[in-house]
């Protein structure tokens, strides 16, 4: 299920929820993955650079939104649905 493998977490976090399934599926079990760290979420000047954003707890709030944004979850199913239904 989408929605409850997706949520916001540490590095480490995900690490332990990959392990475990890893161990549940194993280790060649096909997988689709997107995963935004804090590297992702900048910010840039007038010129063009880019800007890091120094304040974790930004970040955390930017990812946290993100993770909650139904549509993702809806666009990423219907995705799912579509090839499926191509392939029967």
């Amino acid at each position: 299920m989408l929605h409850n493998s997706l949520i916001m977490t540490t590095l480490s976090q995900l690490k332990e929820r990959i392990d475990k399934l890893i161990e549940d599926q194993g280790e060649d079990s096909p997988v689709a993955a997107f995963i935004y760290t804090k590297e992702d979420v900048v910010q840039y000047d007038v010129n063009g650079n880019e800007v890091e954003i120094e304040d974790n707890k930004i970040v955390e709030d930017v990812l946290h939104n993100v993770v909650y944004t139904d549509w993702i979850y809806t666009t990423i199913q219907d995705s799912i649905d579509d090839q499926l239904s191509h392939k029967s």
